[in-house]
């Protein structure tokens, strides 16, 4: 035996600097690199997630989600805040009692004033406007109930539909033994019309529109730009009228009231979708509802169309100087209980309606299910690699601290470079927890802008779900599996991953079908 043989193996070649440099950008590189199996993984497990979501979205059981997401995104604004007023067209002008007003032209008392009513409404009316939406409650006050002879206000009222000015009020509050129900009538038949004042609202934010409903905005906008427009711009599912028959929505609330004796069934029914086709499908909340357009709601469009309630020469009414609109919407807004949260802050219901007249004008939609299932799957598994690339990333870096541990070299400059590495894993650790908050933050802005173009999308499940789907497979950096030849990627991944196959593909097909059902 010479000495050669107990010569130590050659050092490995020196790197050079160029190399040295992008060895970092290599690791990530082997980090996201992916295998049949890997990407089968990730497949089934953003199908699982999308057939999920498309269940209970169809449920209506992640609308407080929703909810969130717009209460966040309205808190803390928008990354861009440059935008157009998109239904400026259709924009109708608001005349307010806001609290200023409420003080010093009403008294501070409620009801509100019957002869200062009388004085504003036509104030409103001799400016012009073809429509005139009152949300306040006009019908006779307890005190006024037992007062002979009619009402200056209700003649007021009578005299302006009769010369054909388009007026609509909202249904009064229910009273003991149906005490309005005569008034409604008698308003009905002088040629006014009257609509629900309700706003949907779920899980504490308001995000849809009543499309096919007697509320305020749907029958203000089909007045004021006839019943084939509002078709035109948001037209009935075909899935519910196979002939697209128009339906009118300004006479409804009258015809109910003639045909029932009570105020309670009268309300109901005035919330009800209007509709030619199936009713188990008129049901589905979608069907009849439409995304809320947030520019319709933005405040650097709404305010300019307010105008506040004053005292003009002692009596109520609005400055001559004010804005003139076509349409105007004419109510109260100091009750602060009165308020609702939307994608673009804190609303009063008064705004909210006008509001939603204006998103009528743009029009908006839902995306299709499909589509959105399509390109959740999608996002899902570009997710899926993202994370799972991360934790391989982090496991790597553990795997290699774990073999330098095992050098018996404790000279103080190794210590100080595995402490150094140490703390460098848990940096690693800190990015890969912080990768789905960081995502998920910009997801909300992005939902945002897309809900702006009339698409809701809320990407909050399937963030935190693909990064939970990720974690199964951050073992294998410590412990890769072995590939066995001869075998396709569906039996290499039942055969490493039992539970993906046998539990969560199967799982995903049934929630599908759920959904789609």
């Amino acid at each position: 035996m010479n000495a050669d043989d107990h010569a130590a193996p050659p050092p490995p070649p020196r790197l050079s600097l160029g190399k040295r440099l992008l060895w970092p950008f290599v690791q990530v590189g082997h980090a996201f690199k992916l295998t049949g199996t890997h990407l089968l993984h990730h497949i089934i497990g953003a199908a699982l997630i999308a057939s999920l979501m498309l269940a209970l979205e169809g449920l209506h059981v992640l609308e407080w989600l929703d909810a969130a997401m717009l209460r966040f995104s309205a808190e803390h604004g928008q990354i861009v805040r440059e935008r157009t007023d998109q239904g400026s067209k259709y924009r109708p002008g608001i005349i307010e009692i806001d609290q200023p007003a409420f003080e010093q032209v009403f008294d501070e008392r409620e009801p509100l004033e019957r002869s200062r009513l009388e004085q504003l409404i036509a104030s409103a009316a001799a400016r012009g406007s073809k429509v005139l939406a009152i949300d306040l409650d006009l019908a006779p006050a307890v005190y006024e109930q037992h007062k002979a002879g009619e009402r200056p206000l209700d003649s007021l009222l009578d005299k302006l539909a009769r010369g054909g000015q388009q007026l609509v009020l909202i249904l009064p509050e229910q009273s003991d033994q149906n005490a309005n129900l005569p008034w409604i009538r008698e308003r009905c038949a002088a040629g006014l019309h009257f609509a629900s004042a309700r706003i949907r609202e779920r899980m504490g934010a308001v995000t849809r529109i009543e499309v096919k409903s007697p509320v305020l905005a749907a029958v203000a906008f089909e007045l004021a730009h006839g019943v084939k427009e509002q078709e035109q711009q948001q037209p009935i599912p075909a899935v519910l009228s196979e002939q697209k028959e128009v339906v009118g929505l300004a006479d409804r609330v009258c015809q109910l009231a003639n045909r029932t004796s009570s105020e309670k069934e009268l309300a109901r029914w005035a919330f009800e979708p209007v509709i030619h086709g199936d009713a188990r499908d008129a049901r589905e909340q979608n069907a009849v509802t439409a995304p809320f357009h947030p520019t319709a709601v933005a405040r650097e469009f709404l305010d300019p169309t307010r105008t506040r309630v004053k005292l003009i020469d002692g009596k109520a009414g609005v400055d001559d100087k004010a804005l003139r609109k076509n349409v105007v919407y004419i109510g109260s807004t100091y009750d602060v209980r009165d308020r609702y949260t939307t994608a673009e802050g804190e609303q009063a219901s008064l705004h909210l309606h006008a509001a939603a007249h204006t998103s009528l004008g743009i029009g908006t939609a839902d995306v299709n299910k499909y589509a959105v299932f399509a390109a959740d799957i999608f996002i899902g598994i570009l997710l899926g690699c993202l994370f799972g690339g991360l934790w391989t990333l982090y496991g790597r870096a553990e795997l290699a601290i774990d073999k330098r541990m095992e050098n018996t070299d404790i000279s103080r400059l190794h210590r100080m470079g595995t402490l150094a590495e140490f703390y460098g894993i848990r940096a690693i650790l800190v990015v890969v927890w912080a990768s789905p908050v960081l995502i998920g933050v910009l997801a909300v802005y992005l939902s945002h802008g897309l809900l702006e173009q009339g698409w809701w999308v809320n990407p909050g499940p399937l963030i935190a779900g693909m990064f939970l789907h990720a974690m199964s497979l951050r073992d294998e950096a410590h412990h890769p599996h072995e590939e066995v030849p001869g075998l396709n990627v569906w039996a290499q991944l039942r055969r490493t991953h039992p539970g993906i196959v046998l539990v969560q593909a199967p799982l995903a097909v049934v929630l599908f079908i759920i959904a789609v059902a």
